[in-house]
C-alpha cells in the first residue's frame, strides 16, 4: 500500500476533528492526526491511527507532520492567530505538495461587520491562490454550543441573542461532510458548503428539550456586555470573543441578513438526512437532562 494517500487530520484530538479521523479510519484510509499533544491522542492510536506532533505556533513541527501528505483537513482554534497559523500550514503544504485542502471556516452571511468571519474568507482565498484543490466548508451556528458554551445549566438555558433565529447544525454532520470531502476530493473540489439544517430561536431551542426530555427548561435572557465581560473574565482571547459579541448585537439588531438560511446539500454530499433539533435532542439526551 505504498501508493495510498495520506489524510491529514487537524483538532483530532477535539469533537470534529476526532470525529473525522474516526470516520475515515472505519473506511480502512489512512489517517494521520497531527495534534499538538500527543499524550491527549492514545486513544486515536488504539484505532490504529498515526500520530505525528503538530503544534501551529512551532513552525518547526509543520513540515515532518506534512511529509507525504496527499489531503488535509485545516482548522484553527478561535483566536486571531488562526491567520498567522493558517498562513504557516498552508505554506508548508504547498512546499510538501499536498493536493488537496478541506478548510472549516465560518458564516458566509453576507456582513463584514463580524470579523472573525472575515478572517476565514480570506483563509479561503489564500487556499485558492496558492493553486489547492480545495472545499470550503462554512458552518453556522453548532448545537453543541449549548452544552459546551455553558449556556445550559440545569434547567435553564441562556440567551444572548434575543428572538433572534439561528440556522443550526450539528457538529457530527459536520464532520461527516468534512470526511467526504477528504475521502472523494475529485468530488468536491472546488466546492463551497454552507452547512445549517435547521432553525430555531433560544426559546424554541429550550421548548424542544421540554418536548423530547419530559421535564420544563426555562430561558434566561442576558445581554451581549453580559457575555462580552464574563467571557473575557474566565480568559477567553479578547480579539475573537469581541467579535462573537458584535455578532449576538447584529442578531438582536436583526442586522445579520439570512442568519436563518438553511440548505438543501447534506443529503447530496452523505447520502443522509441532516440532524434536526429534536435528533440532536435525542441524541444527547443524558447529557442535556437534569
Amino acid at each position: 500500500m505504498k501508493n495510498q494517500s495520506k489524510i491529514l487530520v487537524l483538532g483530532a484530538t477535539g469533537k470534529v476533528g476526532g470525529k473525522v479521523a474516526q470516520l475515515l479510519a472505519e473506511l480502512g484510509i489512512k489517517v494521520i492526526a497531527g495534534v499538538r499533544s500527543p499524550e491527549k491522542a492514545i486513544k486515536l492510536k488504539e484505532r490504529g491511527i498515526e500520530i505525528r506532533h503538530l503544534d501551529l505556533d512551532k513552525h518547526e513541527t509543520l513540515q515532518p507532520a506534512l511529509q507525504g501528505i496527499d489531503r488535509a483537513l485545516l482548522m484553527t482554534g478561535y483566536t486571531v492567530d488562526m491567520l498567522k497559523q493558517s498562513k504557516a500550514f498552508l505554506d508548508t503544504a504547498k512546499q510538501t505538495e499536498v493536493k488537496h485542502i478541506v478548510h472549516i471556516g465560518a458564516s458566509g452571511a453576507p456582513t463584514n461587520e463580524v470579523a472573525h468571519w472575515g478572517w476565514h474568507q480570506y483563509i479561503e482565498k489564500y487556499i485558492e491562490s496558492l493553486g489547492f484543490n480545495f472545499t470550503h466548508l462554512r458552518p453556522e451556528a453548532f448545537m453543541k454550543n449549548i452544552t459546551d458554551f455553558g449556556w445550559l445549566n440545569k434547567d435553564v438555558v441562556t440567551n444572548y441573542i434575543g428572538d433572534c433565529r439561528w440556522s443550526w447544525v450539528d457538529k457530527d454532520d459536520l464532520a461527516l461532510v468534512a470526511a467526504e470531502s477528504l475521502r472523494k476530493p475529485e468530488k468536491h473540489a472546488s466546492k463551497i458548503y454552507p452547512l445549517g439544517y435547521d432553525t430555531a430561536t433560544i426559546p424554541e431551542v429550550a421548548q424542544i428539550m421540554s418536548e423530547v426530555i419530559g421535564k420544563p427548561y426555562r430561558v434566561k435572557n442576558h445581554s451581549p456586555d453580559e457575555f462580552l465581560q464574563n467571557m473575557l473574565e474566565f480568559g477567553a482571547e479578547p480579539a475573537y470573543i469581541h467579535c462573537v459579541y458584535t455578532q449576538f448585537k447584529l442578531n438582536i439588531a436583526d442586522k445579520i441578513p439570512d442568519a436563518d438560511a438553511t440548505f438543501d446539500n447534506f443529503e447530496a454530499i452523505t447520502g443522509r438526512k441532516p440532524t434536526s433539533w429534536r435528533e440532536f435532542v435525542e441524541k444527547h439526551r443524558e447529557e442535556l437532562q437534569y
